[in-house]
C-alpha cells in the first residue's frame, strides 16, 4: 500500500507538506499542491481510515436512523432528495454514511449502543418513531444529533415553516372564492401531523370559517392509498367541500384518483392542493398546487450544523433551523367566485 512516506520521497517534498496537501491546508503554493495531487493520483494513494481516526479521534463516519413509515423506503421522494443532499455535503468532508439498524442479529441493543460499537461521529434522525424508548435515550446521550421534521429540546432540529407553508395553502383556496374547505391530515400523535392540523385551523378561523369535524379527515401515513380513502369520505358528505387541503402530495393524488373514480373531476368539482412540492405533483394532469419544502436546503442546513458539532465537539441542544416553504401554482384549483 502506498504511504504518505512513499509520496515524498517520490515528490521531493516532506511528509509534512504532503500531509497538508491531504488535508487543504491554505498555506501550500498551488504549483506545490498541483505536483503532489498529481503524485497522489498517479501512485493510487489511498488514505489510511484506521490511521486517521487514531490521530483525530474520529471515525469519519455518520449514523443515519430512518425508518419510514410508508413502506417506499429510501424511495420516498421527499426524504430521499433531503438524504441525498445531506450525503454529498458530508462526503466532500471524507465522511461515510452508515444506517442504523434497529436491531444487530443476536446482539440487540439500543439505537444509543448500535451508535457506540459502530463509533459513529454523530447520528441523523430523519425519520423514525421520535417518542420511542430508543430515541428517547439517544436524545440524552452525548452524540452529536441532527432531527429533520421534529422538535426535540435536547437536539438540533431542522424544520420546514409548515405553519407558514398551511397558510399559503388555505390563503389561496380562500383567495380563489372557496369557503368550504376540508383537511386530509396524517396522523395526529405525530409532531408533523398535529402541527400542519393546528395551522390549517388557526388559518381558516383567520378568515372567520368554520371548519365541520366532517371536513378533517384522517390520512395517518401520507400515503396515496390513504389519500383515496379519505377522499371517499369526504365524497360521501351530503355538504361536500370544495376544496381539500391535503398534508402531503401523495395524499393529494390518492385524493383526485379518488375524485376520477367516482365520475368527478379536478378543479372543475374539486380544488386539490398538496404539501411537500414532490417532482411526482408536477407530472400529473392536472398538475398539482402543492406546498414546497426545500429539501436540498433542510439536507444541506442538517449537514453544516453536524459538521460544525463534530468538529467544535459541543452538541447543541433545543437549537431549531427553520426553512422556508412557497406555493405551486398548478392546474388543480380554480376560482369559483
Amino acid at each position: 500500500m502506498v504511504t504518505i512516506k512513499d509520496i515524498s520521497k517520490r515528490s521531493g517534498y516532506s511528509v509534512s507538506t504532503v500531509s497538508k496537501v491531504l488535508n487543504n491546508y491554505p498555506d501550500i503554493p498551488e504549483p506545490t499542491k498541483e505536483i503532489i495531487l498529481n503524485l497522489i493520483d498517479e501512485m493510487k494513494y489511498v488514505p489510511n481510515s484506521t490511521a486517521r481516526s487514531l490521530k483525530t479521534a474520529k471515525s469519519y463516519t455518520i449514523g443515519v436512523i430512518f425508518e419510514e413509515i410508508t413502506n417506499q423506503g429510501l424511495q420516498h421522494p421527499l426524504f430521499s432528495k433531503i438524504l441525498e443532499s445531506f450525503k454529498s455535503d458530508v462526503e466532500k468532508k471524507g465522511y461515510d454514511i452508515l444506517f442504523l439498524a434497529k436491531s444487530m442479529g443476536h446482539q440487540g441493543g439500543s439505537y444509543y449502543e448500535h451508535s457506540i460499537r459502530k463509533q459513529v461521529d454523530a447520528v441523523l434522525v430523519l425519520c423514525a418513531d421520535f417518542n420511542s424508548d430508543d430515541m428517547v435515550e439517544l436524545y440524552h446521550s452525548e452524540l452529536p444529533l441532527v432531527v429533520i421534521d421534529y422538535q426535540v429540546e435536547s437536539a438540533f432540529t431542522v424544520t420546514s415553516n409548515n405553519a407558514h407553508g398551511m397558510k399559503l395553502g388555505v390563503d389561496h383556496l380562500v383567495g380563489l372564492g372557496h369557503q368550504k374547505i376540508a383537511h386530509i391530515h396524517g396522523d395526529l400523535d405525530t409532531y408533523i401531523g398535529g402541527i400542519r392540523k393546528e395551522a390549517f385551523e388557526m388559518s381558516m378561523d383567520h378568515h372567520g370559517l368554520k371548519v365541520p369535524a366532517s371536513y378533517l379527515v384522517n390520512g395517518p401515513f401520507y400515503s396515496k392509498e390513504n389519500g383515496y380513502q379519505a377522499m371517499q369520505q369526504l365524497l360521501a358528505l351530503n355538504d361536500r367541500p370544495t376544496g381539500i387541503f391535503c398534508a402531503s402530495d401523495l395524499l393529494a393524488i390518492g385524493a383526485i384518483e379518488a375524485i376520477k373514480d367516482a365520475g368527478l373531476s379536478v378543479p372543475e368539482d374539486f380544488s386539490i392542493v398538496g404539501y411537500d412540492g414532490i417532482d411526482l405533483s408536477q407530472l400529473i394532469t392536472p398538475r398539482l398546487t402543492t406546498i414546497k419544502q426545500d429539501s436540498l436546503s433542510m439536507g444541506s442546513m442538517a449537514a453544516d450544523k453536524m459538521l460544525s458539532m463534530i468538529d467544535s465537539k459541543v452538541k447543541k441542544e433545543g437549537e431549531s433551523i427553520t426553512i422556508n416553504t412557497e406555493i405551486i401554482t398548478g392546474q388543480s384549483t380554480r376560482s369559483i367566485h
